[in-house]
């Protein structure tokens, strides 16, 4: 039984391992863990632009000294491989909790919408069942933002079990 659980990053996506940890001892039980990051973009490195004021006399001369053009600490390309390198890890370590013996994967993508990227990925893999958890917004956010579990929910690619984080 193929379960395919999604995870954001934050504690709250995280309420759906107690879940997995049961599902861990069901009987062909293989996980595959997601995660979707967005697309970094190169970080600059932060320049200094100091102001001096310079005595000559009674004359004060303010002096300005420009850092030398921005430099890059990481490119795009190095950024995306240290996301991805990043999101490998942490999944990694919430395969470490799940136990149970059962065979788990671990997928790391990037991608400006993960709600689109869980449906092709179930498509693709046909979990018996997707594992999500699911915040509490308000009516205005979700018209804004959108609920990737809703999506995922409403595409009907699999079935998909909610789990609501405890309140903070």
């Amino acid at each position: 039984m193929k379960i395919l659980a999604t995870f954001d990053g934050t504690k709250a996506s995280e309420a759906t391992i107690p879940i997995l940890q049961r599902m861990a001892a069901l009987p062909n039980a293989e996980f595959l863990l997601m995660r979707i990051a967005h697309e970094p973009s190169g970080r600059r490195m932060r320049g200094v632009r100091k102001t001096y004021t310079a005595v000559s006399g009674l004359v004060l001369t303010p002096a300005v000294v420009e850092t030398p053009q921005a430099r890059y600490a990481e490119t795009v390309d190095q950024a995306i491989d240290r996301v991805l390198r990043e999101t490998e890890e942490y999944l990694s370590g919430i395969a470490a909790q799940l136990g149970g013996g059962a065979p788990v994967h671990v997928e790391a993508h990037i991608a400006d919408k993960p709600g689109e990227a869980i449906i092709e990925e179930a498509r693709r893999e046909e979990p018996a069942v997707i594992v999500m958890a699911m915040r509490g917004r308000s009516a205005i956010a979700k018209a804004l933002f959108g609920s990737t579990t809703e999506q995922v929910l409403a595409s009907g690619v699999a079935p998909v079990l909610v789990v609501h984080p405890p309140a903070e």
